[in-house]
């Protein structure tokens, strides 16, 4: 009876962790989306600097 007891003991405290982690994993993931979220498009995603023809053509020839 004390082994089935014992056993017992380790699933529901093998359970709980479990839900502990669950519960951590959710507010870091919620924690990451509001940091996103935060952020800018321009931060994300950086505009592209429109070259003059000059720039363009000093960039093929020079392969810069």
């Amino acid at each position: 009876m004390k082994q089935t007891d014992r056993n017992q003991a380790l699933l529901n405290w093998l359970e709980n962790e479990k839900k502990k982690d669950e519960i951590q994993e959710k507010n870091y993931k919620d924690k990451l989306i509001r940091e996103i979220k935060k952020l800018e498009k321009e931060q994300i995603f950086p505009k592209k600097k429109k070259l003059t023809i000059w720039q363009k053509l000093k960039k093929i020839i020079l392969g810069i």
